[in-house]
């Protein structure tokens, strides 16, 4: 069996779900779901192997609809009904499609689940804003005899930050040896100084990160740096954006965050030197992206990019429900109109 890249294919599930997960992998999720389709018009059924790697594309993707009809497939089959692992990439997958309702609905129907279930689920709350619900969830985990790892606490601590849960997050991070057995390693510090970060406990966080033991890497700069472009910190920010030039010199968001910084206080001749040293290194900004399915079809928006054909249509729609929202003063500014 040839696949419609050129590269051939065997009958079994085997090489198909190898092509998929590594597509899945390199982020192409267009590609691995291509692939899928071609696997499935090959009269190739997918297997316990193949629907973990399908469900984590469409999380990817945000293909609700296809997660859905596999989700459909998989309930018609009992032999998957015990599979934990297909379970957890259900939970993830409708996390990551704004279903959190669903996510609790697999993990509430689940028979089995293991360690790996629960720290998804937590991971989910945080990503929903819904730090509470994590720790809850944590409690629960630790009362049916798991003991959380290390991803388990970084989940807990990003929920913390996602959710502003400052006292919860130290407690977590300051206790971890204590309470669960584990040091602190550098993910952890950089929840924790995007904790202290996103609301404005800039120089405890840089404390946090001088008096770190383990070698300081980007994710933790770039933790801070983040805080001090939310607060306009410039004297922190600018010891945050130096450690990463040197780190990683040529990524042009810390070259980005620190010019905003500047352009936010009106500190024109530093934004002037910040976009001459970018253009010395030949590097641009990779444009923001967001995307919305409509009848079963992504469409993507490129900030900049006013070629799809429905631009002109959602920017009337968004400013007029601006707007709208601006009047009836639900945008918190009432007293300005």
């Amino acid at each position: 069996m040839w696949w419609s890249s050129g590269i051939y294919l065997s009958g079994d599930s085997v090489a198909w779900n190898s092509m998929i997960s590594g597509f899945g992998r390199a982020g192409l999720y267009t590609d691995a779901l291509n692939c899928f389709r071609e696997m499935l018009a090959a009269g190739v059924k997918m297997d316990s192997m193949t629907i973990p790697s399908i469900l984590n594309v469409c999380g990817g993707e945000g293909d609700l609809i296809r997660g859905k009809e596999i989700h459909g497939q998989i309930h018609k089959s009992l032999k998957y009904d015990a599979d934990v692992a297909i379970g957890n990439s259900l939970i993830d997958m409708y996390a990551k499609c704004g279903c959190l309702d669903n996510a609790e609905k697999v993990f509430k129907n689940m028979t089995n689940t293991n360690i790996i279930t629960w720290t998804t689920l937590i991971s989910c709350y945080g990503v929903h804003g819904k730090g509470e619900d994590s720790l809850v969830l944590l409690k629960q985990m630790r009362d049916f005899g798991y003991e959380p790892n290390h991803i388990t606490l970084t989940a807990i601590l990003a929920s913390c930050s996602h959710s502003g849960l400052i006292d919860e997050g130290r407690k977590i991070f300051n206790n971890m040896w204590l309470h669960y057995g584990f040091k602190p390693r550098v993910e952890h510090y950089a929840c924790m100084v995007d904790l202290l970060g996103r609301f404005g406990y800039l120089k405890e966080a840089l404390g946090l990160v001088k008096n770190m033991k383990l070698m300081v890497t980007s994710s933790v700069w770039g933790a801070l740096l983040a805080g001090c472009m939310m607060h306009k910190n410039v004297d922190i920010g600018e010891i945050a954006a130096h450690q990463l030039f040197d780190l990683e010199p040529r990524n042009p968001s810390n070259y980005i965050a620190l010019c905003g910084i500047y352009e936010s206080l009106g500190m024109w001749d530093s934004v002037s030197l910040i976009r001459l040293k970018m253009k010395d290194l030949g590097l641009v900004k990779t444009p923001g992206c967001s995307w919305i399915m409509i009848s079963g079809k992504i469409h993507k928006f490129y900030q900049g990019d006013n070629s799809h054909p429905l631009t002109v249509l959602v920017c009337k729609t968004l400013e007029r429900i601006t707007k709208a929202k601006l009047l009836s003063g639900e945008c918190g500014v009432e007293e300005y109109v």
